[in-house]
């Protein structure tokens, strides 16, 4: 099967070390030329990617491949190296860009003294578009009521996901990055997690999931971008894929990272 790759961004636009401010018309995000580096590391090498707006979006690679990095970069809770990234209504690049983001790391320290339901209310008096009537709805379907009055860092790693799960979505944004989501959680709370991604992501906003685990959750995904040792190596949409090339995402994303050499 043939990669394809997104179109490169002239030369010339690569080298501006900060995330540039810019119109990005009905997308939430427009990537061009992303590049990150710790010292001789090149983490992110050159990625071009744009999520459209309303769909679920797979981010879809093997561990180490760099999609932790690339979703805390667009984030802004890391300093791209190289590139531009352009937010939706001209958001500027770190705080003033998580202000319309929500996202939902693989892993969050909470202070040891915090309750399930002091977190909710932290993020209620930190985020401008928390809703109050989403957290209950969450709280319900990813079955939080029952450990509210727990301490966080007493709740098996599996709640501990929901929970981070349920806070992100309490937020009303365009945005939501999920990293990993379905890592460490049962069968049961995977199904879980994957209706409350489907019935939460407001109308007209756009999710963007991180994950290797492609056969668990490639059913809800509208379009996909597989990442490669830091490099977007091939991106469709998912029908496309089933119906054009006869193959589900996942025997798609094997034959491309069979061929790369990362599987």
């Amino acid at each position: 099967m043939e990669t394809t790759q997104t179109q490169q961004v002239p030369d010339g636009e690569h080298n501006s070390p900060q995330a540039e401010a810019s119109p990005a018309g009905d997308s939430p995000c427009v990537i061009s030329g992303l590049e990150k580096h710790f010292g001789n590391c090149e983490a992110l090498r050159g990625v071009d990617m744009t999520i459209p707006a309303g769909q679920i979006v797979g981010l879809l690679g093997p561990n180490a491949s760099g999609k932790t990095t690339l979703l805390k970069t667009m984030a802004g809770l890391l300093q791209p190296t190289a590139g531009h990234i352009r937010y939706y209504e001209n958001a500027a690049p770190g705080p003033e860009a998580r202000k319309t983001i929500g996202f939902c790391p693989d892993s969050l320290t909470f202070p040891h003294w915090m309750r399930v339901r002091d977190a909710f209310t932290f993020y209620s008096e930190m985020y401008d578009d928390y809703s109050k009537e989403r957290a209950e709805e969450l709280m319900r379907i990813l079955e939080l009521q029952s450990v509210e009055n727990k301490y966080i860092n007493k709740l098996s790693k599996g709640m501990k996901e929901r929970l981070v799960l349920g806070l992100t979505f309490s937020r009303e944004t365009r945005l939501y990055l999920l990293d990993e989501p379905l890592d460490g959680i049962d069968p049961v709370g995977k199904m879980r997690v994957i209706d409350t991604i489907i019935s939460m992501q407001p109308k007209g906003a756009s999710t963007l999931v991180s994950t290797h685990l492609v056969k668990d959750i490639e059913r809800i995904f509208d379009s996909v971008f597989f990442l490669s040792r830091g490099k977007i190596v091939f991106s469709g949409n998912s029908e496309s894929i089933r119906e054009e090339r006869g193959k589900t995402v996942e025997q798609a994303y094997l034959e491309v990272f069979i061929n790369e050499g990362s599987v």
